[in-house]
């Protein structure tokens, strides 16, 4: 298992986007679970096949990732603000 927080932040584009292909082959190749804690809402629904949203340490969405869940994510957070 790896867990990682914050991860693409204060990378630049290349290299975020060879740390979501490493991400991704370990987790498909290699089956390591990978955890993410991440405000960047764009990287996850990308790398991640499964999204949990926490508030106050509370489970308020849980989301299997496909091509809605992005949008999904922003209308959940542009109600919460």
């Amino acid at each position: 298992m790896i867990i990682l927080d914050e991860p693409f932040a204060n990378l630049d584009p290349t290299t975020q986007i060879r740390l979501k292909g490493i991400l991704r082959d370990l987790a498909e190749k290699k089956g390591v679970t990978v955890l993410v804690s991440s405000h960047d809402l764009s990287h996850v629904t990308d790398v991640c096949e499964r999204i949990v949203v926490l508030e106050k340490g509370k489970v308020v969405k849980d989301l299997e990732t496909n091509p809605a869940t992005l949008k999904e994510l922003e209308a959940h957070f542009s109600r919460s603000g």
